[in-house]
């Protein structure tokens, strides 16, 4: 009984430990390493927002300079 108490508590105290916000990184890098991680992936997905908003943006520009040719031409 004291033993399945014993093992019970240790359970206990484990889980706890994992339900921090270390469970989500379960590897050796430190919280600073995984947050520097996170802002380069965060800049490379801003990068290429940018990037692809401003193609968005010449065709948009594209299109309604079309309308108005086609809308001239009736």
């Amino acid at each position: 009984m004291e033993l399945e108490l014993k093992i019970l508590k240790e359970k206990v105290i484990e889980d706890e430990k994992k339900s921090g916000i270390g469970s989500l990184y379960d590897d050796d890098k430190t919280s600073h390493q995984h947050i520097q991680l996170l802002k380069t992936k965060y800049a490379a997905m801003k990068k290429d927002y940018d990037r692809i908003s401003e193609k968005l943006a010449k065709s948009n520009l594209k299109v309604i300079a079309d309308q108005k040719n086609l809308q001239a031409q009736i």
